[in-house]
């Protein structure tokens, strides 16, 4: 069951470059497993000090621990 948060994400330019334009707060519910992974990559990245280049590694985190939490198996 999805719940409400409330996180800080950083807005980034369309052009592929992923430079940090502004802060915004956002408060959202995951719509979907995606968006759940999504925002638990994020936290993942917040906690660990925005390290940047460790896209991957946060992303493949966050989705072994919400399918695991959905009792799924991850790739």
């Amino acid at each position: 069951m999805a719940r409400a948060t409330s996180i800080r994400k950083k807005a980034y330019t369309t052009n592929g470059d992923n430079y940090p334009v502004s802060s915004v707060t956002v408060i959202s519910a995951p719509n979907n497993l995606e968006d759940e992974i999504r925002t638990r990559a994020y936290l993942l990245y917040e906690q660990e000090g925005r390290q940047e280049g460790r896209d991957e590694e946060y992303w493949l985190r966050a989705e072994s621990e919400i399918l695991q939490r959905y009792g799924q198996r991850g790739g």
